[in-house]
């Protein structure tokens, strides 16, 4: 008994990490209708600010402002007071710059909003004080010892700060006219607006409030948890499970919610010192600690899913136009003539970044016929190529199988997962789906990926080249050298052939009888089911055909590399793509080639900074900020905007008029 009261002890930092956390994504949510995807890495920066002054005296607004001798440091008092001010602005900023558009945005355009925002914060840390871990001072020095543990007196401030934190809620938003207010300006803004409410001002004081909170509490618990980039990011799952226990109201029971998902936590840690805890090669399993948000997740969303907020659970996403395609044989000639030109004459560095392009443009199409087609929000897309990519590795070293039943028996493996993540979307919409599903990749990438014995452990796992028709075809075979750097233009070929395959197959999907009925359903369920589309089998195949084409991209990653690391599908990598994706153009073919150029390290990214002389470490400040403009500007994304541009004007060829939505659809039974 006192050594489960000992783990949980130590774990209580992160416990009360989350359940802070929690109050910071209750509070957002109940003003502005947004789940902050981005409340980890909110918290994270203002703990950089706070190190950064009082061990560099180095002020972090987004770049560093040296404001103190080197070598000198600000009093922890003082910088936690800054830290408070920049916690303030920082929220303040969010709110006016992204959120305040979005107000009557689809779950989708909140997503990706949040995840720009993600993208733009977690850049500026990387740029400024890279990715190595932080040693961070406590801002109270000393121990309060308990018998069987001792306890920072920081942790300690940080639980007696949060639970002081819900008393203030509460009661600020029961009984105060601010709390009225913000309830009000929710339920009908346009009622507000008529008895003389500001729910502009509403939401600003929100959005302060949440961030100096989550602020505060990532100041006080890094000293125990390490500072580092993305350490506080990945809190958010375990953070949305406690805020869904809460129904995005509460702010008791979201703290409470935290600090027992926190705690169950340390008791999987304690537990795997125990002979009944499952084992993999003598070994404890593991994962199982990461996975269990998402265990919590899914029962509270497919159990009572349809008794909570209607935000969370919107069934009308208001996505862009995704137009019949046209000029299919000039966009494709163009498209392969640029590839083949790189490919031959390019230097080596961009024939990779050219790789690098085919692969997330695989990857993304994906993307747009689950998400920008069908309209499910779906984080899990990612996870589904790293399935088919350990799957890959699996079949062909250690079950021996050649290399062409090895990929057909991925990308099985691939749809099968994917037909599994389909299941919550027969009842689940929105924000709801996208958090289970976010959810459900923590846990495949904890279980599965991290797996030594099922995936790859710590280590990658390797991957053979590929071989057609008995044609060696990996980066580094001989077939058309070229220049002799890797990879090979013969390997580069083979990408664009699959690339071009794969996204005539989407094309002819948009065309077709099925893909206007997956249009018809992201509409309007109730109206498709009138019309007699039978909408469990047209979701099956949605996310079938999703899964396909990411176990492909999966499996060219693994190809690419020779090898498949866990790392490359996170739960961040899916919302970068997702974001990206969003960025190009979710709902188009076109807007998947162009956010595939766009990829961290792809050909357009790599073009510009190599060009400009600009570090490739600013490649993802360059994608968040663009998503940002994207998401609030142009939610039809680079591909939409250029779709407007030849409508709107006759010399580009349109007819002066701007592009319909594109969503007419004929269905034939």
């Amino acid at each position: 008994m006192l050594e489960i009261l000992t783990f949980l002890l130590l774990g209580l930092a992160g416990s009360t990490l989350i359940a802070a956390l929690s109050l910071g994504v209750v509070v957002t949510y109940r003003s502005s209708g947004v789940i902050n995807f981005a409340a980890g890495a909110n918290a994270g920066f203002v703990a950089y600010v706070f190190w950064a002054l009082t061990s560099q005296g180095v002020l972090f607004l987004g770049f560093p402002i040296r404001i103190l001798p080197e070598g000198e440091g600000m009093a922890p008092g003082a910088a936690l007071a800054v830290s408070v001010v920049v916690a303030a602005i920082l929220g303040l900023l969010q709110y006016v710059l992204v959120y305040r558009f979005l107000r009557t945005a689809s779950a989708l355009a909140r997503i990706v909003a949040s995840s720009g925002v993600l993208l733009v914060l977690q850049a500026s840390m990387i740029l400024s004080f890279d990715t190595d871990t932080r040693v961070v001072a406590p801002l109270l020095r000393g121990q309060l010892e308990l018998g069987v543990a001792s306890i920072g007196y920081d942790v300690v401030v940080a639980l007696s700060f949060t639970l002081c934190a819900v008393i203030t809620l509460t009661v600020l938003y029961q009984k105060t006219r601010f709390g009225v207010q913000t309830r009000a300006a929710a339920d009908n803004r346009t009622g507000a607006l008529f008895i003389g409410v500001d729910p502009d001002r509403l939401e600003a004081v929100n959005w302060t409030i949440a961030s100096v909170l989550m602020g505060i509490v990532g100041v006080l618990v890094t000293p125990m948890i390490g500072l580092q980039p993305t350490a506080l990011t990945l809190y958010i799952v375990p953070v949305l499970g406690a805020a869904l226990v809460a129904k995005f109201v509460s702010f008791w029971v979201a703290a409470v919610a935290g600090l027992l998902i926190g705690s169950l936590q340390a008791l999987v840690t304690w537990s795997q010192g125990m002979d009944w805890f499952p084992r993999t090669d003598n070994a404890p399993t593991p994962g199982i600690k990461e996975a269990l948000p998402f265990v919590i997740i899914a029962i509270i969303l497919l159990v009572r899913g349809h008794s909570l907020p209607g935000r969370a659970s919107e069934d009308a996403p208001r996505l862009p136009g995704a137009p019949r395609p046209q000029y299919l044989l000039i966009r494709f000639a163009i498209g392969i003539v640029l590839a083949l030109g790189v490919i031959a004459f390019a230097p080596y560095d961009y024939r990779q970044a050219l790789v690098n392009s085919l692969i997330g443009i695989v990857a993304i199409l994906s993307i747009v016929v689950v998400t920008g087609y069908l309209g499910a929000v779906n984080l899990a897309q990612m996870a589904v190529a790293g399935v088919a990519g350990f799957v890959l590795s699996k079949a062909t070293q250690d079950w021996g199988l050649p290399g062409w039943l090895g990929v057909l028996v991925a990308i099985t493996a691939a749809v099968i997962v994917s037909l599994v993540v389909a299941l919550p979307a027969m009842r689940l919409r929105g924000m709801q789906f996208a958090i289970i599903t976010l959810a459900g990749a923590v846990a495949i990438q904890a279980v599965w990926f991290n797996n030594p014995y099922w995936g790859g452990g710590q280590l990658a796992a390797t991957v053979d080249a590929p071989e057609v028709f008995g044609i060696p075809l990996g980066p580094t075979e001989s077939f058309w050298e070229g220049d002799g750097q890797v990879p090979s233009p013969g390997f580069a070929v083979f990408l664009l052939v699959v690339t071009v395959l794969c996204a005539a197959g989407v094309v002819l999907l948009r065309r077709s009888n099925l893909g206007a009925k997956l249009l018809a359903v992201r509409g309007s369920e109730s109206a498709a089911a009138s019309a007699g589309i039978n909408l469990t089998l047209v979701k099956l195949v949605a996310f079938a055909i999703g899964g396909l084409l990411a176990g492909v991209s999966g499996i060219l990653y693994g190809y690419n590399f020779g090898l498949v690391s866990p790392m490359r599908f996170t739960e961040l990598m899916a919302i970068s793509m997702l974001a990206v994706a969003f960025l190009g153009g979710i709902t188009t073919v076109t807007g998947a080639v162009i956010a595939g150029l766009l990829v961290s390290q792809g050909i357009l990214m790599h073009a510009v900074t190599s060009l400009f002389g600009i570090s490739s470490d600013f490649q993802l400040l360059f994608a968040g900020l663009a998503v940002l403009v994207t998401v609030v500007a142009n939610p039809s994304g680079i591909a939409g905007f250029f779709r407007d541009l030849v409508h709107r004007f006759p010399s580009f060829g349109g007819n002066g008029v701007r592009a319909s939505a594109g969503n007419k659809v004929r269905i034939t039974q």
